[in-house]
């Protein structure tokens, strides 16, 4: 009797113990999760104030409380704790622990399973990878290409439109860091930049947002459409907390920059003057030691800008007077050059009758005198000096409009020329011993010919020289004789 009596008891016992352990499982999770989840918040909160010491602190702190139980539920939070401790360490520059933290969570999130987390991991991974190309020696954009698709298509099988809208971000991110790099913008990466940020900003039910502006900006000033840029860069002020100091600097920077880009120096001033604005602002929301330092280092680097931005204004001036006096330097200079050559030409008509005069002394003995159409006599003049290719298109304008000569005389001037000048090649003469040639030709003695080419008489008389040793020629007379043969 006895022994009927206690097996029932002890069942009920070790039912009731089993109900007690479970509850206190239970707490025990819930404690684990609420002590996590507090210390993952102050992180958060650290992190918006800029504070990364701290918040990797609390991030560490949730860490230990996870890791401490050995719930399934735990595991989670020891995972997901993980993608935080990897989203501060980005947030303060530090790519080895944030790698180091997001390849840990990635290796939990497939023993547990959960996709959301693994989807997450990829992400930071793909993140640290674009963050990464400090030079081009260091980029790891393929690497983050990798990465953030598998995250992309975790997320979109398993169905987390968030996780899934960040990756298509930072692809486009990823492809604007691809193109960073080449001397000139290529084409096809900056199309599939554009591609993934439409896809992007299509899921997004937040556009316009700060984010999606952030990331359509840097993929329009990659492009120069400086004027866009600047567009989205003032959407973003207004879509800006205004407590939020640190953006609000950075986009008046940039605006800074662009209307500099533009010469729109009165606009380029006043965004200046905001921004160091914003920048007091936001330094005077961190009241600690390392804000005090900044401050010093802001004071510095404003008086640095300002002395820069000065003398940038300076050398404008100066390049803008520089280029003045140039122009108009050049402008008397060719007034006089045009004015020379219309005292020297006579603009007349073009006669096909003179033309045929001239082919019909081969060339040999050309009557100069009878050319009045400025072009046909500069041409008959300065053919002998001329490329072969020269040859033929200036002979086949010399006939082109409503008063062109007939082919066949244009053909027989074109082929007459070349050969001569292909005689000429044989011989070695210079465009300048051909140009005083042509010069002696007309009874110029070398004084009216040095000062018709800008020469002295002894540069003329040297290359006379050189003339007659190429002609086999001993004067003048025998000189004009001599080319008088050969077809000059």
């Amino acid at each position: 009797m006895m022994s009927r009596v206690t097996y029932p008891r002890g069942l009920a016992l070790l039912l009731l113990l089993t109900v007690l352990t479970g509850a206190c499982r239970k707490q025990i999770s819930e404690d684990v999760g609420q002590a996590v989840r507090s210390n993952l918040d102050k992180a958060e909160t650290m992190v918006s104030l800029s504070q990364y010491e701290d918040a990797a602190r609390y991030g560490f702190e949730a860490l230990a409380a996870a890791e401490a139980s050995s719930d399934k539920y735990a595991k989670q939070l020891a995972c997901e704790t993980h993608t935080v401790l990897s989203r501060i360490y980005l947030q303060a520059l530090q790519d080895s622990l944030a790698w180091e933290h997001a390849c840990t969570a990635e290796h939990q999130a497939l023993q547990i399973p959960n996709d959301s987390l693994l989807a997450t991991a990829l992400f930071l991974k793909g993140q640290v990878c674009s963050y990464a190309g400090i030079s081009i020696e260091t980029a790891r954009d393929d690497e983050g290409l990798e990465y953030t698709l598998r995250a992309l298509a975790i997320a979109e099988k398993a169905g987390y439109p968030n996780i899934a809208t960040s990756a298509r971000y930072q692809l486009s991110e990823l492809y604007v860091n691809k193109n960073r790099w080449n001397v000139r913008l290529d084409p096809a990466l900056y199309e599939k930049a554009g591609f993934w940020l439409d896809q992007a900003e299509q899921s997004d039910p937040q556009v316009p947002s700060v984010r999606s502006m952030r990331y359509h900006f840097r993929y329009l000033r990659q492009g120069n459409r400086t004027a866009e840029s600047i567009d989205y860069c003032n959407k973003m002020l207004e879509l800006a907390a205004p407590d939020n100091h640190l953006l609000r600097q950075q986009m008046q920077d940039h605006l800074t920059n662009m209307y500099l880009q533009l010469g729109q120096i009165d606009k380029a001033m006043a965004s200046h003057q905001a921004f160091s604005y914003e920048m007091q602002q936001y330094i005077r929301q961190k009241e600690d030691k390392t804000m005090q330092e900044l401050r010093v280092l802001h004071e510095v680097e404003m008086k640095d800008r300002q002395i820069k931005m000065r003398t940038a204004l300076v050398a404008l001036l100066i390049a803008l007077l520089t280029l003045t006096l140039g122009i108009i330097f050049l402008t008397v200079r060719l007034n006089r050059k045009i004015t020379r050559q219309n005292k020297k030409i006579k603009a007349v008509s073009r006669s096909r009758e003179m033309l045929f005069a001239v082919i019909a002394k081969d060339l040999n003995d050309p009557d100069m005198d009878t050319i009045q159409d400025k072009k046909v006599l500069e041409f008959f003049r300065k053919w002998p000096s001329m490329e072969e290719k020269d040859i033929i298109r200036e002979s086949a304008e010399l006939t082109a409009g409503e008063d062109a000569l007939d082919p066949a005389v244009t053909r027989y001037v074109t082929d007459l020329m070349l050969s001569r000048k292909r005689a000429l090649s044989e011989i070695g003469l210079s465009a300048r011993e051909m140009e005083i040639i042509s010069l002696s030709k007309e009874g110029l003695t070398d004084k009216q010919i040095a000062e018709r080419l800008f020469l002295s008489p002894r540069t003329v008389s040297n290359h006379k020289a050189h003339i007659y040793a190429k002609l086999d020629v001993k004067s003048n007379t025998e000189m004009l004789s001599k080319i008088q043969e050969l077809g000059l």
